[in-house]
């Protein structure tokens, strides 16, 4: 976890956006700078939304879809 300083302006920018999304700051954050880069979201494939390790499990299905 990291802390970020921005100006009182920007905060409430933010804050205003987060609750009009109902996303979380690192959500919103995270899609703004995805927008900014313009990288669609679709190049991400199975791995969007994926933040924490995969389990056996998915390791397997990943596998068996990368073999067909």
């Amino acid at each position: 976890m990291k802390t970020v300083a921005v100006s009182d302006k920007t905060f409430q920018m933010l804050e205003s956006l987060k609750e009009k999304e109902k996303i979380s700051f690192d959500k919103l954050i995270y899609d703004l700078v995805l927008s900014e880069k313009q990288t669609p979201a679709s190049m991400f494939g199975k791995l969007k939304g994926k933040s924490k390790p995969f389990t056996r499990e998915e390791r397997r299905q990943l596998w068996e879809d990368k073999q067909r």
